[in-house]
Order: C-alpha cells, then sequence, then structure tokens
C-alpha cells in the first residue's frame, strides 16, 4: 500500500511540474512562448489583409535585428537603425540562387528596409521567421510571409519608479 500512494505522488507531483513548466514557458507548445527583448521597442504589424496591429517588446524571432541577404552577402540590420520594412513575397524561386534558398528554408521573401538617415536598403530574408509582440490584450506572433509591413519602430523609454 505504502509503494502504491508513493507511486501516485510521484506521478502526481511529474504531472503538475510538466504542467507548470508548460504555463510558464519552458516548454514551447503551439500556442507557446513568446520570446521578449531587453529592449522594449514598439512598432506596428500590417498583414497581407491590411490588419494593423501594434505591439510592444516587438521582435523578430527574439531578436533586435532583422537579417538577411544582398546578394550572398548577410546584412543584420538593428532595430535601432529601422524606421520600416516593406516585405514582397517572391514570385517563384528560380532568381534566387540554390546555396541562398537553402539558408532561407526555401521561403525567400523581400524586405525593403528603410533607414532613420532615409536610405532603403532591399535584402532577402527568410519568410518563416516569426515577428512577435506583446498587445494591451495579449501576445501576436506571424509569420513575416504574412506580413505586408512593420511601421513605426522606435524604443520604448519608461520613467523609472522612485
Amino acid at each position: 500500500m505504502k509503494r502504491v500512494f508513493i507511486s501516485v505522488l510521484v506521478l502526481s507531483s511529474t504531472v503538475l511540474l510538466a504542467g507548470g513548466t508548460y504555463a510558464m514557458g519552458l516548454l514551447q507548445g503551439e500556442a507557446g512562448y513568446i520570446p521578449m527583448t531587453k529592449t522594449n521597442r514598439s512598432f506596428t504589424i500590417i498583414d497581407q489583409l491590411g490588419t494593423s496591429t501594434a505591439v510592444e517588446h516587438g521582435s523578430i524571432d527574439g531578436k533586435d535585428y532583422l537579417w538577411g541577404y544582398s546578394g550572398m552577402i548577410l546584412n543584420m540590420i538593428p532595430f535601432d537603425n529601422i524606421v520600416s520594412i516593406s516585405f514582397t513575397n517572391e514570385s517563384g524561386t528560380s532568381h534566387v540562387p540554390a546555396e541562398l534558398l537553402n539558408k532561407l528554408d526555401n521561403e525567400p521573401l523581400s524586405a525593403a528596409v528603410r533607414l532613420k538617415d532615409g536610405t532603403v536598403v532591399n535584402i532577402t530574408v527568410d519568410g518563416s521567421l516569426r515577428c512577435y509582440g506583446r498587445t494591451t490584450y495579449g501576445y501576436v506572433r506571424a509569420k513575416l510571409s504574412s506580413l505586408y509591413a512593420i511601421e513605426g519602430v522606435k524604443q520604448i523609454k519608461r520613467v523609472p519608479h522612485k
């Protein structure tokens, strides 16, 4: 009887711990984990249907920069330098070199990145990357390939509490 009680206790504890770690975001489920960067950035996400969503703690795959290729050259552009990003789905992949296509999970996406100094940098990004953010009502996640643009990128400066 004592063995059965201990077995049930151990099994119950294991189930509760696993459920708790899932709820805390340690295990990533379908709805799952939303990464947060150290710097709080806000921007507006606009999807292919024209739906706009304003977010804080915005990131791309949990990073505070966008990365992509200009030819075979990797570009990493920090959000500190970005004003907006416009995305265009590539029609076909025949013009994308096979070496680059492999690096982009076969989902190339053109991105026109408008910088703070007014210049525009055109890069090819991985459309399977995810954009994350927090809204007033919860959290959002969207694949870059489903987005039309990211606009109004800015850092939010909080006044420290006294």
